[in-house]
Order: C-alpha cells, then structure tokens, then sequence
C-alpha cells in the first residue's frame, strides 16, 4: 500500500515520542498543545490584570497548565508564546531535560525554508532545536485476513 505524506509524517511523530518517552524527557506534543500554551499566555494576562499585586511569575507557576508549556517564569512562557505566533505549526515538540527547553523538529526529508525559518527564529529566542529525522518506507506491506463462520474458512485479502 503507498503510504500518504501525512501517514509518513504520522509515523515519525509516533517514532519521536516514544523516543522521548523512553527517555524520559518531559515534552509537549505542539501538534495537540500549542494551542494551549499561546491561551495560557491570555489566562495569565487576564489574572493579573485582574490581580496585579501577584506577578505573573507567579501566575505561570501556579497555571493547570504548567504541564504543557513546561515554564516556570512568565518571561519563558513570553518567549515560547512570540516564537510559536512567529513560526506557527513549524515545530512538533517543546522538549525539557536537564532544566533546558528546546523545540523540536520531525522530519523525513532535508528541511524546507519555513523549517529552516523557524530554526533560526528558534535559536534567536534562546532554543536549542533537535531535529528528529525518521525514514519511514513509503510503501507498507499489510494482510488483512477475514474469519467467517461456518465451513467456508479464511480468506486473505493482499
């Protein structure tokens, strides 16, 4: 069977975060939680316009959301915030280990402009990025067998 792109690009991610997992590193799927991170910029500013004797250090440490944007201090989650409006949908992971956060990129071809962009607009902002390049085959083998009842038997399917 080909495979579509967005079945390739599907697998590799899969790849990358069983890697990570396996690891041990703390991250954040931008794929399900970018999302999240750039509204938890908006709750934080809500809170303390509403509460300015708490500082929004205080707020970010304090959010549900810690969790996915993996910052403790509001000039970090600032940061992570400006860079993912810059470069939306460029990169797939915000990593943490070793008290360091980095983006990540999964690709299974050389890097486009746009990535090689967000790269650049990344490293000036103070990330390290890892590039995660997976090879997945183009062209997956499957079987698919049916079971039926009575007499007849199996039947494959190629």
């Amino acid at each position: 069977m080909q495979l579509l792109e967005e079945d390739i690009d599907n697998i590799g991610h899969i790849v990358a975060r069983r890697y990570f997992t396996e690891q041990g590193w703390n991250y954040t799927d931008l794929k399900l939680s970018g999302k999240n991170i750039l509204e938890s910029i908006d709750v934080v500013n809500e809170q303390y316009d509403k509460y300015p004797y708490l500082s929004r250090d205080w707020y970010v440490e304090n959010l549900a959301e810690k969790s996915i944007h993996l910052a403790t201090r509001w000039d970090d989650l600032n940061i992570l915030g400006n860079l993912l409006r810059i470069v939306p949908d460029q990169f797939d992971f915000l990593l943490k280990f070793n008290s360091k956060k980095s983006m990540c990129i999964v690709v299974q071809t050389e890097l486009d402009d746009r990535q090689q962009h967000a790269i650049a607009e990344a490293r000036k902002s103070g990330f390290n990025v890892y590039i995660f390049k997976t090879d997945v085959p183009k062209n997956m083998d499957f079987e698919l067998e049916e079971v039926v009842g009575g007499i007849s038997g199996r039947v494959n399917f190629k």
